[in-house]
């Protein structure tokens, strides 16, 4: 069972499809076209995915498959928090991988992450703690602009994406902030925001590290890769739309031991970005899921839903993992990946990824593509155009 509708939904129902020609039950509000008109998912409308109405969902679904074990997973912040308020009153024969809410607490935070980082020598950005809580005057920020202000929890400002706010502000000058203070508290914010230094370079000094730390308290599963081009949409900002999976191993220690050190286990997707000016590797922030781009790992050799389920349904999670083939990952069109990467050798790589037939978007799986769904999926691609010309026209030196 998948709880929400998005094309990072669509991803896990594909790895367990492939894994084990099983289909999954999807729970969402309003599923994607390309989710709703699929043939390897069986959707469930649930208006509100609120822990009240997932549990009776996942308890009445669970129980028509009594004989069989069911897992639960979700994949954005907000519904990870649903689960681990929920998941123990699912029957018995409901599997439900995710960390423990002191775990999710302590990683999910930004600012609690930047403690835990600082504890295991892992560099981040200069960072404020901003509260939004009450009244008081908030002093004038002490960090150089240009800037940029983020939530600390993306959980509790789900409702502010509706509202129209930004995932992630780039503020130029005090008067900005100021003024983004102001307008979230007329919302109703009341959480903590992020001010942070601005650390240059475009989308491609980014990298993605996914991991899956086992029941016995070590890592499974290991994926990485650069990232080439993220989604530019206001609500959607940050989000890796285009990589090249590499091999990343000294990252990916030094993240497991950070989970290692919390007691974590689960899937934990790290963002992290390399400094051009002065070589430092920063880790931005870490999700406590496995993230919407999760076939990247799939499509570098290694399935992360069989890695899961041979831990938590079989009990024989004791090897780890490697997810490292280099492919190309991408849910946008090539040519616009192309028109993005201006870095000579990666712009050399993907044209060689993509001679060698190298390339994969989980919208495009040869056993779900019906007429239907394969112009769902030629829309939503096509769109993609439009959205970069309104929002990232020409790459920037600070992917804003």
């Amino acid at each position: 069972m998948i709880l929400g509708g998005d094309i990072g939904s669509y991803a896990l129902a594909r790895e367990f499809h492939e894994a084990f020609h099983v289909q999954s039950h999807i729970l969402a509000s309003a599923p994607i076209a390309a989710v709703a008109h699929s043939s390897i998912v069986s959707v469930h409308h649930v208006e509100r995915l609120d822990e009240t109405e997932v549990s009776r969902v996942v308890t009445a679904l669970a129980q028509e498959k009594s004989d069989a074990t069911c897992v639960v997973i979700g994949n954005t912040d907000a519904l990870i928090s649903v689960l681990s308020h929920c998941k123990d009153t699912f029957p018995e024969n409901c599997v439900c991988p995710i960390p423990n809410e002191e775990a999710i607490r302590l990683v999910s935070d930004k600012a609690t992450f930047a403690k835990l980082c600082a504890e295991h020598g892992l560099d981040t950005p200069l960072t404020e703690v901003v509260s939004l809580a009450g009244t008081d005057e908030i002093a004038p920020t002490a960090i150089p602009f240009p800037l940029v202000a983020k939530p600390a929890r993306s959980s509790e400002y789900a409702g502010q994406l509706l509202h129209g706010f930004k995932k992630v502000y780039f503020i130029e000058k005090q008067s900005e902030l100021d003024e983004l203070w102001d307008q979230l508290r007329s919302d109703g914010f009341t959480g903590d925001f992020l001010v942070q230094e601005l650390i240059r370079g475009d989308d491609t000094y980014m990298d993605s590290l996914t991991i899956y730390m086992g029941s016995n308290g070590k890592p499974q599963l290991f994926g990485s890769a650069q990232v080439l081009l993220e989604d530019h949409a206001p609500s959607m900002l940050g989000n890796p739309v285009a990589m090249i999976t590499r091999p990343m191993p000294d990252l990916w220690d030094r993240a497991a031991s950070l989970l290692s050190s919390v007691g974590y286990q689960g899937f934990a997707n790290f963002d992290i970005k390399r400094d051009p000016a002065t070589g430092r590797i920063l880790f931005l922030e870490v999700n406590p899921r496995i993230g919407r781009n999760s076939f990247y790992v799939c499509a570098a050799g290694v399935n992360p839903m069989r890695a899961l389920v041979t831990d938590v349904v079989d009990g024989k999670g004791k090897r780890c993992f490697k997810a490292d083939e280099k492919i190309l990952y991408t849910l946008v069109p090539v040519s616009l990946v192309r028109r993005y990467v201006r870095d000579p050798e990666l712009a050399r790589e993907v044209n060689e990824l993509v001679a060698a037939g190298k390339v994969y978007d989980p919208q495009r799986y040869a056993a779900d593509m019906a007429p239907r769904r394969r112009l769902d999926v030629e829309l939503t691609e096509k769109n993609q155009h439009r959205k970069f010309a309104r929002y990232y026209p020409e790459p920037t030196d600070t992917s804003f």
